[in-house]
């Protein structure tokens, strides 16, 4: 599933969830990664000196991707870095408002909405260009589970509106030589540690114990789906489901 010297965004890659173990995976896999995070500065540092120890490259931005100026700062901050942008990962999305259809706060429902479209919005003017020119190019969505849905409306409405985001837009960037997919699974619990999360991406004990989907088979569907062995599908709603 090699991406060797191809250039990765990861947005939201500094927690202890998807993101993280996303980054160490396509670094792993041999591409140039930009680890994003809005606010853990010390966690991003520590996967980039993760990374490069081990003989790859990567880079720590910090920028809030809700944002267009932020999104144009991570844009800019990896082309200054790589030359170009040839992977976009989109995970980070809305926040969690519980009231059921009946007590709905519409700012609430509007502000998860916008914060699972934004990314995708103000980042693909800026990177699909690029990428058609190249005729390269993999966009890849965190999204939700299609049948097990959250009991929050408001946060099923947002996943929702950024498949179909993806879904609109992939036979218009199949044409530039851009494949554009979402990873659908359920809940997924973080990794508790840098380490646990190396440990498993290194597919040790961690990862063959496992007993429930993790953060790192999310990022083995990415790492598939950026290669050369996913260069025809686009238009993918890939699932993962988890034990009850």
């Amino acid at each position: 599933m090699s991406c060797q010297d191809k250039v990765a965004i990861v947005t939201g890659a500094a927690g202890n969830g998807m993101g993280r173990s996303i980054a160490l995976t396509l670094a792993r896999e041999g591409a140039r990664v930009v680890v994003n995070y809005r606010s853990s500065a010390d966690s991003a540092r520590a996967i980039v000196e993760h990374i490069v120890a081990r003989g790859g490259q990567a880079i720590a931005v910090q920028a809030d991707v809700f944002t267009p100026e932020g999104c144009r700062a991570l844009f800019d901050a990896t082309c200054q870095a790589f030359g170009r942008v040839d992977i976009c990962v989109i995970g980070p999305g809305a926040g969690w408002h519980g009231e059921p259809v009946d007590r709905l706060s519409p700012a609430g429902v509007a502000e998860d909405v916008q914060h699972e479209l934004a990314p995708f919005l103000h980042l693909m003017p800026l990177l699909l260009p690029g990428m058609y020119e190249r005729r390269w190019g993999r966009v890849v969505g965190i999204a939700m589970h299609p049948t097990r849905l959250s009991p929050a409306y408001a946060y099923n409405l947002g996943k929702a509106a950024r498949i179909q985001a993806f879904l609109l837009a992939h036979e218009q960037a199949w044409r530039g030589g851009v494949t554009m997919n979402v990873i659908a699974p359920g809940p997924v619990a973080g990794i508790a540690s840098l380490a646990a999360a190396v440990a498993q991406c290194d597919h040790g004990a961690a990862w063959s114990e496992r007993a429930n989907v993790a953060p790192q088979d999310i990022a083995e569907g990415v790492a598939f789906l950026c290669s050369d062995a996913g260069r025809f599908v686009s238009g993918c709603v890939l699932p993962y489901l988890f034990s009850m």
